[in-house]
């Protein structure tokens, strides 16, 4: 009987945010966030690549992701990466950050699904937080004349004419659409890349 007991109450703590769990979703967090600010950074040079970052970030990001949460697998993991995505990336327009933390937090359900064991469930779950790359775009589709102004002040009047020239009623829907393509072809490289390199080294 008491075995048992000690049995649930492992099983319980082994749930809960360790320290050393804290440092891997922070660190893997880290890494996350410069990957991506240097991709958006590197294609957001040309207007047209800029409103691709969805597409491209979704296939960049993906190893990062689920290493963090293939290594950590316990509640917090996606969240913590989400809410740091959400801050360094939308903050400047709160509706955005409320959003992006919104869809960590789907994206953290998904894996809670799955009890943070099922590899399908660690893959769906990216495809629903890649929709985070839409989210710093909300400025430019509700709050257009306070994103051309910032646009103009960092990189120009044309470049930000360019790019509010390509946000028409339908940007939203595509962006989506490139976030979840992205996010696809970014898990099929991943889970090769994981199962590969990462699994045989004991890493995960």
């Amino acid at each position: 009987m008491a075995k048992k007991e000690n049995l649930n109450t492992s099983e319980k703590s082994d749930k809960k945010l360790r320290v050393k769990d804290l440092i891997f979703a922070g660190a893997f967090g880290a890494i996350y966030i410069v990957v991506m600010l240097i991709a958006v950074m590197a294609f957001g040079m040309v207007p047209i690549l800029y409103i691709l970052t969805p597409l491209f970030v979704g296939i960049i990001c993906a190893t990062i992701y689920e290493l963090c949460v293939l290594k950590v697998h316990k509640f917090g993991a996606a969240l913590i990466l989400g809410i740091l995505f959400a801050v360094t990336s939308s903050s400047a327009y709160l509706p955005g950050m409320f959003l992006a933390i919104l869809v960590a937090i789907l994206a953290e359900l998904v894996l809670l699904a799955g009890k943070y064991k099922s590899k399908i469930m660690f893959l769906i779950s990216y495809l629903v937080f890649n929709l985070n790359m839409v989210c710093p775009f909300t400025n430019l589709y509700f709050n257009r004349s306070k994103f051309i102004a910032m646009a103009t002040e960092y990189y120009g009047k044309e470049y930000a004419e360019s790019v509010a020239a390509l946000a028409t009623g339908w940007l939203p829907f595509l962006q989506i659409g490139l976030a979840i393509v992205g996010a696809l072809i970014g898990v099929i490289i991943a889970s090769k890349l994981i199962k590969k390199h990462f699994e045989k080294a004991g890493i995960v």
